[in-house]
């Protein structure tokens, strides 16, 4: 029909069906439209070289992306690499930290330190003697001397930081020792504080391990002894006023008892057994002024400083237990090495 052929065609439907064509012209376009499609897709497909390669890439199973991976861990765990603790300098100032933590902690220049500071007090009380402070040359002399134990003293406490580093300041004893120091340097120059000079001498403290044990066992005490002082100030102000009363309006010797804070005083003197004359002086007054004395110092002399002493004995019972059940843990840790060596 119009020198056309007649056919029929099927073709694939949206919906899965067939498609019937009834003209050519119209087969014709529709097999136009597929070679362009395909045309479209081969070009889509076919994409330059370096793109598909930079896709490729970052693709982490792309060997190419794969062997860059790989050489990076490697450089990070590098075996032959130097770490920031293995650096030369680094070493050099550890072996050097070590060598003065080894000097300063042995056994034989602790006990060198020791009869320095035993030495440097001894000096400093002779140093009040007439024959040092009326002669120029011999006090000027023992000046020389006094700084150089501070010398020692300080490059002793300067090695102890070196070892140390911050955790110097996390040991008590070590603190105290850099408090004496500075106190030392800084009031030099002033003749007062000078005189505290003197308080170095405690630095023994820190050396010998039986005065630490009896210093700490102080401290660990100290909630037990507060209890004790707050019932030894309760019987003192009772005694304190009693005794104001009682022979307040004697004449003594002296103002022992007028007032109350000299009452206080008498009795704090009293405590320390020197009671016989004040109490002789009352009782030519009154003849039973020897009870309540007898009776302050039954309380004061023989309870209240007898428990302060029980106390103290405690604690450092305690302590010396605990430093035994240490030693025996440690020697039990050593033979079963030893054994199993």
């Amino acid at each position: 029909r119009n020198n056309h052929t007649m056919a029929i065609y099927r073709a694939p439907m949206d919906d899965g069906g067939p498609t019937v064509v009834e003209d050519y012209g119209q087969q014709q376009q529709l097999d136009n439209n597929k070679k362009n499609d395909g045309a479209a897709t081969t070009t889509t497909s076919e994409q330059p070289q370096d793109v598909k390669d930079v896709k490729d890439v970052n693709n982490t199973n792309h060997p190419r992306r794969r062997s860059t991976i790989s050489s990076i861990a490697n450089n990070l765990v590098d075996p032959n690499a130097v770490s920031f603790m293995e650096r030369p300098e680094l070493r050099v100032l550890n072996q050097f930290r070590l060598v003065c933590g080894d000097i300063v902690n042995h056994p034989k220049v602790q006990l060198i330190i020791i009869v320095l500071i035993i030495v440097n007090a001894v000096m400093m009380g002779i140093a009040t003697f007439d024959f040092v402070t009326e002669n120029p040359a011999v006090d000027e002399a023992f000046e020389a001397t006094d700084l150089a134990f501070l010398i020692v003293f300080t490059i002793e406490l300067g090695m102890q930081g070196v070892f140390r580093g911050y955790t110097l300041f996390m040991d008590g004893w070590l603190v105290f020792d850099f408090v004496i120091i500075v106190l030392s340097w800084s009031f030099a120059s002033l003749q007062i504080i000078r005189a505290f000079r003197i308080f170095r001498a405690l630095r023994i403290i820190t050396r010998v391990e039986t005065m630490r044990n009896l210093v700490t066992a102080l401290f660990d005490i100290m909630p037990r002894l507060g209890a004790i002082t707050a019932l030894l100030l309760l019987i003192f102000y009772i005694f304190a006023v009693l005794f104001t009363q009682l022979f307040g309006d004697l004449e003594l010797s002296g103002d022992y008892f007028s007032r109350l804070d000299y009452s206080f005083l008498t009795l704090f003197v009293m405590m320390t057994m020197e009671w016989a004359d004040v109490a002789r002086e009352c009782m030519h007054e009154v003849w039973w002024a020897w009870a309540p004395f007898v009776t302050f110092i039954m309380i004061t002399g023989f309870i209240v400083f007898n428990l302060i002493i029980a106390v103290v004995c405690d604690a450092v019972a305690v302590i010396e237990s605990k430093e035994d059940l240490m030693g025996g843990e440690q020697n039990f840790s050593h033979s079963r090495g030893s054994k199993s060596m």
